[in-house]
């Protein structure tokens, strides 16, 4: 079996394990050699779930569109192999791999998240009261948690909740598409 025809057979069996559509398998396989080998490699490693690898692999298409690069390249960079070499489980490191993945695709929307945090922090909200973002930024809907133990602990969160009602606000409306924070 000559190389070119083994790596094929890699990722062929991999996709048959997996139920990978035909469609993929042949996209995947057309990458060549060493791109396919490092799709295959973190697949493997992280033990992806067929949607994962699909998820990654379209992500990763995108990103390489984009910036004229190929997988083996991208999946190289030190922030992927941070991810997919670091510590924690496999399925963390594989969700982590994801997250990183939408951030190289999507940027300004990783930007965008990383200004609404740091909104939410300089809040400096007590003990008790959370403001929760949307995972994905598609909603303009803010979560509020609340944890009190005693009646005066939920009078006090009322009240650091009133202080703070319009920077919550400005954080629903930039989530909405209006003006910045």
């Amino acid at each position: 079996m000559s190389e070119e025809t083994g790596y094929r057979a890699h990722v062929r069996a991999w996709a048959v394990e997996h139920h990978l559509p035909e469609a993929a398998l042949n996209r995947w396989i057309d990458l060549g050699k060493s791109d396919a080998l490092a799709i295959l490699s973190v697949a493997m490693d992280l033990r992806l779930r067929t949607g994962q690898l699909l998820t990654a692999f379209e992500m990763l298409a995108e990103i390489g569109v984009r910036e004229g690069e190929g997988a083996a390249s991208i999946l190289a960079r030190r922030e992927l192999r941070a991810v997919t070499t670091g510590s924690g489980s496999r399925p963390e490191r594989a969700r982590a791999l994801l997250d990183k993945l939408r951030e190289l695709r999507y940027p300004r929307l990783a930007r965008l998240r990383a200004e609404l945090e740091a909104a939410v922090a300089a809040m400096r909200l007590p003990h008790g009261l959370t403001v929760v973002l949307p995972k994905d930024l598609g909603s303009d809907e803010v979560m509020i948690r609340m944890t009190a133990h005693s009646a005066a602990e939920l009078e006090k969160l009322i009240e650091a909740l009133a202080r703070h009602k319009e920077r919550i606000k400005a954080l629903i409306e930039t989530l909405g598409g209006s003006d910045g924070i």
